[in-house]
C-alpha cells in the first residue's frame, strides 16, 4: 500500500493530467445515445450534462486507477528481480524512467559502472514467462559504424530503438552474486578493444545518489 501511495504522491501531477485528458475525450461520447434517439439540441445538452460529468469522471477514474495498479505491479515485479545477489552484486544506482508521463509506464532502471564503462540495466517483459535484462552501454558512437556492426555480429548487440545487448534472464543464475558483473566485464573489455569512448557521467552526484 505504501508503494502504491508513492507512486500517486510522485506521479500526482501526471496522474492529473491523465486524468483530465480522458475526461474530456470521453465527454462528447456520452451525448451520443441522446442524439442518436432525440437529435441534437441545447436543451438535451443541458438535460444531460450531469449525467455526462458523472460517467466521464467515473470512467476516467477506473483508467487512471488501472494504470497505477499496473505501474505497481510493473515495479513490484522488478524490485524482486533487481533484489537478487546477481544484481546486489552491482551495487549500482536505482532510478525511474517514465516520471511525469501519460504514456509511458514507470520502469526502475540501474545505472552503474564497470571499469571505464556506465551501464544502464533495464528489466523488460517481466509480467511474462520469460523476462529479459536489456544491457545498454553509456558511449559514444559517433563515426563508429564499423564497431558497431562487429558489435552485432559477434556480440549480438541490436541497434533498432536502442544500442545494446538483450539477454533472457532464465539464462542467468541469479544466485550468483558474480553472474551479471561477469557478463559486463566482458562488455567492457569489447568496447575496449573496439576503443569506444564512454559517455561522461557525474560520477560524484551519481555517488551521492547511491548513499541515499
Amino acid at each position: 500500500m505504501r508503494d502504491i501511495t508513492t507512486i500517486i504522491v510522485a506521479e500526482r501531477k501526471a496522474l492529473l493530467k491523465g486524468l483530465t485528458i480522458l475526461f474530456l475525450l470521453t465527454l462528447p461520447f456520452t451525448f451520443l445515445p441522446a442524439i442518436i434517439r432525440s437529435g441534437f439540441s441545447i436543451s438535451m445538452i443541458f438535460e444531460r450534462l450531469n449525467d455526462s460529468i458523472l460517467y466521464s469522471l467515473g470512467f476516467a477514474l477506473i483508467v487512471v486507477i488501472a494504470a497505477v495498479i499496473q505501474n505497481y505491479s510493473g515495479l513490484a515485479d522488478r524490485k524482486w528481480y533487481f533484489d537478487r545477489p546477481a544484481f546486489k552484486d552491482l551495487d549500482f544506482y536505482g532510478r525511474v524512467d517514465g516520471v511525469g508521463s501519460v504514456v509511458h509506464d514507470l520502469e526502475t532502471v540501474l545505472l552503474g559502472k564497470i571499469d571505464n564503462y556506465f551501464f544502464r540495466l533495464n528489466l523488460i517483459d517481466t509480467d511474462k514467462k520469460k523476462p529479459i535484462l536489456e544491457i545498454v552501454p553509456l558511449i559514444d558512437l559517433t563515426d563508429k559504424e564499423e564497431e558497431i556492426e562487429k558489435l552485432r555480429l559477434d556480440d549480438k548487440f541490436e541497434a533498432d530503438l536502442f544500442f545494446g545487448k538483450r539477454i533472457k534472464l532464465n539464462e542467468i543464475d541469479l544466485e550468483a552474486q558474480n553472474s551479471i558483473r561477469k557478463i559486463l566485464k566482458h562488455l567492457a573489455a569489447r568496447l575496449q578493444d573496439l576503443n569506444f569512448e564512454g559517455l561522461d557521467v557525474d560520477e560524484e552526484q551519481l555517488e551521492m545518489e547511491l548513499r541515499k
